[in-house]
């Protein structure tokens, strides 16, 4: 007999087998999901990926740099992963992709930061008491989880309220109420050769961080040849993922991402044509 993937029955067959002692689920979930009733029934501990992650932080003793934003959370994520592996520094990251040099998430024993793509869908942001927060940028979103923009903008003055330190734009900063102190005043970015305003921006908030960093740690980490760390960034899925010669994939989907793709598209071509999936 089949036993469905989500008809509880296959947790209850491997609970049995091997006991289990988490049951991590989506916020996709409905309260009544099959699953969740099994874990339930069974007196397994069951939590969102927020939950969980904020445990695994206090147990293990790890530094949250948290990367928050309305756009360019991902890439930024990948980004900081990636040049903070180039640096050689042991890190610990979870981001919502996959990626060329390494797993989606991971787990280093000798690391002191875990780098997290901290989202602001259904709040989970707000788990969090992140040492390094990111701000990538500040538009109004996710209107299913905040009904108004005053709404949004307050779940990220609280955000970075619980931030022991920030790193963002000064207009996007500008917005929030009870704004901290924060070290990136400028709404200029690094010249960095990569191709796009967005991914200049994203860059130039890596950097600081990194520089921050290194400032503020007794890690032995340096910002030795960063720019070109960063100019060489491999990219993640999805993000302007190139598919063959002049066709490229990107998740896109709010008015200001698909605007940001078209303006990096320009600096490869003068023909640019966009095919749009609703």
């Amino acid at each position: 007999m089949q036993i469905g993937p989500q008809s509880g029955e296959l947790l209850r067959r491997e609970h049995e087998a091997t006991p289990i002692d988490w049951f991590v689920y989506t916020a996709a979930l409905p309260h009544d999901h099959p699953e969740l009733v099994a874990a339930s029934e069974l007196g397994i501990r069951a939590v969102k990926r927020d939950g969980f992650l904020a445990e695994f932080l206090h147990e293990k003793n790890l530094q949250l740099i948290a990367i928050s934003g309305t756009h360019g959370k991902t890439t930024t994520t990948g980004m900081m992963v990636w040049a903070m592996q180039q640096l050689g520094v042991p890190v610990s990251y979870s981001l919502g992709t996959t990626i060329s040099f390494g797993p989606s998430g991971a787990y280093d024993p000798s690391s002191n930061y875990f780098i997290y793509e901290c989202d602001e869908f259904d709040r989970n942001m707000l788990k969090f008491h992140p040492y390094l927060s990111l701000l990538t940028s500040l538009d109004y979103d996710h209107p299913d989880t905040y009904p108004t923009e005053k709404d949004y903008t307050a779940a990220f003055s609280q955000f970075l309220q619980q931030s022991k330190h920030t790193i963002g734009w000064e207009h996007d900063l500008e917005k929030l109420a009870d704004a901290p102190s924060w070290r990136l005043r400028s709404n200029e970015a690094m010249d960095i050769p990569l191709p796009g305003a967005h991914s200049r921006r994203n860059a130039t908030l890596v950097a600081k961080a990194i520089e921050y960093l290194a400032d503020d740690s007794s890690a032995l980490l340096t910002t030795t040849n960063l720019d070109t760390i960063l100019s060489n960034f491999p990219g993640t899925n999805r993000r302007f993922e190139k598919l063959g010669e002049h066709l490229y994939s990107d998740y896109g989907h709010h008015p200001v991402e698909i605007a940001a793709t078209l303006q990096l598209a320009s600096e490869l071509s003068d023909h640019v044509v966009l095919v749009y999936q609703p």
